[in-house]
């Protein structure tokens, strides 16, 4: 039996530098994004239809990337803003849950369209769900305040 280890570890590596190369470039885009005026404005936007239910500017822009790019990713800009101290722990418990349902909405969309389900139904349904959950988590938070 010849066990050829060579080309699966060429491959593994390979693919580990691929997937670093994505994870830094996508950090450096997000670092400028967040120390440009683009970043401001997304706050403003995104914050009228957000702090109707009881989150801020950065935790919309947090979920936003999650919601975009994928919970792992999203997570790491949660992390980050828990740290810096630019979100409440209200606000962490609620993105953190509207992740946990709702996150790379595309990429996860399209590989079920490509096994023929109905992409519009799949993408609509798992935000209105995220946005239902964080409106009755946030009332129930407020109520019992």
């Amino acid at each position: 039996m010849d066990i050829n280890l060579i080309e699966p570890l060429k491959n593994a590596f390979m693919l580990c530098l691929k997937l670093t190369l994505i994870i830094v470039t996508l950090m450096v885009i997000y670092e400028f994004y967040e120390n440009s005026r683009l970043y401001k404005l997304s706050q403003k936007v995104l914050n009228k239809p957000f702090y109707k239910l009881g989150i801020d500017s950065n935790a919309s822009i947090t979920m936003v990337v999650g919601l975009v790019l994928g919970i792992a990713y999203g997570a790491g800009i949660l992390i980050k803003n828990a740290i810096s101290g630019n979100m409440t722990q209200k606000e962490i418990v609620l993105t953190s849950l509207f992740l946990s349902v709702c996150h790379a909405v595309f990429e996860d969309t399209l590989l079920f369209v490509a096994v023929g389900a109905n992409g519009f139904i799949i993408i609509g349904m798992r935000i209105i769900l995220a946005f239902l959950m964080i409106i009755v988590l946030n009332y129930y938070y407020l109520k019992n305040r």
